[in-house]
């Protein structure tokens, strides 16, 4: 009994199955993939040119390149921490963003809307 918990400890405590549960919770997220549909709506209900527009998209890209916080994280925290951490910043970001563009809450600037 005490060789299968420390098996499970060691798989759960694995660096790659930290990366593929990320890749999951990437390939769950949805809203952060199909930008393209649905920047006109985040045009025009934000009134942004298309400049603009381009400006916001790369910020959402670069957002979601730079790993770096969630290496460290996933080194000081266990798995279930990492991902309710990047759960909730979706939650948030897109729920945000769901209340400017219905007019719930007023338009932040450009860098704020960047930075949810």
């Amino acid at each position: 009994m005490a060789r299968l918990k420390e098996r499970f400890q060691a798989f759960v405590n694995n660096r790659w199955l930290v990366f593929v549960a990320a890749m999951w919770m990437q390939s769950c997220t949805g809203p952060g993939y199909i930008f393209g549909s649905i920047s006109p709506v985040i045009k025009s209900s934000l009134n942004y040119n298309q400049r603009q527009l381009s400006k916001f998209g790369v910020a959402k890209d670069l957002g979601g390149s730079v790993g770096f916080i969630a290496g460290y994280l996933s080194e000081i925290l266990p798995i279930w921490g990492v991902l309710l951490i990047g759960a909730l910043q979706n939650l948030i970001g897109y729920s945000l963003l769901w209340l400017i563009v219905t007019k719930k809450v007023p338009v932040f600037p450009l860098w704020a809307v960047s930075i949810i």
